[in-house]
C-alpha cells in the first residue's frame, strides 16, 4: 500500500480526507498547504487599519491563523467567502 493510499484510508479520513481529494498529487497538496500557511502568516501581520479596508476583524484573522495547514476549504461568513 502506497503514502497515498494509505492516506486516503477509511482510518485516517478526518485529517487526509480534506488534504487528499482523489484527483490531486500529493505535490500538489503540500504546495496549497505551504501557500496557506505562508497567506495566513502574512494576513497576521497587517494592521487594524488594513484589515477593516479587507473588511475583517482581527478576530477573524485570529481564527484563520489558528486553522490546520491541511485546512484549506474557503470559510464562509455571512453571504461570502474569506
Amino acid at each position: 500500500m502506497s503514502a497515498l493510499d494509505a492516506a486516503r484510508s477509511p482510518a485516517n479520513a478526518g485529517l487526509a480526507g480534506a488534504a487528499l481529494p482523489a484527483s490531486a498529487s500529493l505535490w500538489t497538496v503540500v504546495r496549497r498547504m505551504w501557500v496557506a500557511v505562508t497567506t495566513r502568516n502574512q494576513l497576521a501581520e497587517l494592521d487594524d487599519r488594513m484589515l477593516h479596508d479587507l473588511g475583517l476583524s482581527r478576530a477573524d484573522v485570529v481564527r484563520e491563523v489558528a486553522r490546520a495547514p491541511w485546512d484549506t476549504a474557503p470559510v464562509r461568513r455571512g453571504d461570502r467567502e474569506l
